[in-house]
């Protein structure tokens, strides 16, 4: 009797490894088609190329100052803020996430040099309309995009704690989400100018650098 109770647990637990074996690969395979119709739409869309702009409107060694301007895909001016940090030296921090048609970009965080990654000020919040980026929002996008995106934009979201304070000490340390491997990318402001106009470029091929205006 002991034997065959035994024998039934165990086939019980074989069967529940087989359930969550086929489940993970049924996850798995969902998020790669999730990836692929993701590339397939972006392909036929401008990618955004200037997501933000910001002018760096006072310095000195204790504490300087900023304006930022956010973008959609159109080009269309979405969203802005303007704030002082303690500090001298101020860094943008960007999360690059690579696909085959080439790289997304999302603004994560500013922070100084006195000021921590987790205490500085978030850029998602101010570019996240109802669970869409709005940096990538535009008119030419259909229900199916903007609900990929939001897909990609939650996942993100999540993995830095809805925007948390999980910004990579190592500015080449990979993030690991359902979508693949997004890459932090820090800029640091220091040698930008006061009252000049900088743009956040992201290039298609996977590279971002500020550009002046």
């Amino acid at each position: 009797m002991k034997v065959n109770i035994v024998k039934t647990i165990f086939i019980i637990f074989l069967l529940g490894l087989i359930i969550i074996a086929v489940g993970m690969g049924l996850f798995l395979r969902e998020q790669q088609k999730i990836i692929k119709e993701l590339e397939t739409s972006i392909e036929n869309l401008k990618l955004t190329t200037v997501p933000l702009r910001f002018m760096v409107l006072s310095r000195s060694d204790k504490e300087l100052s900023a304006r930022f301007r956010f973008y959609d895909a159109d080009g269309k001016e979405i969203a802005s803020f303007e704030r002082s940090w303690n500090g001298s030296d101020l860094y943008i921090d960007s999360l690059v996430v690579p696909l085959k048609t080439g790289v997304m970009a999302f603004p994560v965080r500013v922070f100084t040099d006195a000021v921590a990654p987790r205490g500085g000020t978030n850029l998602m919040y101010y570019y996240d309309f109802d669970g869409i980026p709005g940096i990538y929002d535009s008119s030419r996008l259909d229900v199916k995009q903007r609900q990929l995106l939001k897909e990609l934009f939650t996942k993100l979201k999540t993995a830095e704690g809805l925007y948390g304070s999980n910004t990579a000490a190592n500015p080449g340390e990979r993030l690991l989400t359902y979508f693949g491997n997004a890459v932090h990318d820090i800029k640091q402001l220091r040698q930008f100018e006061v009252g000049t106009i900088y743009s956040l470029v992201i290039h298609t091929d996977g590279g971002i650098e500020i550009l002046s205006e």
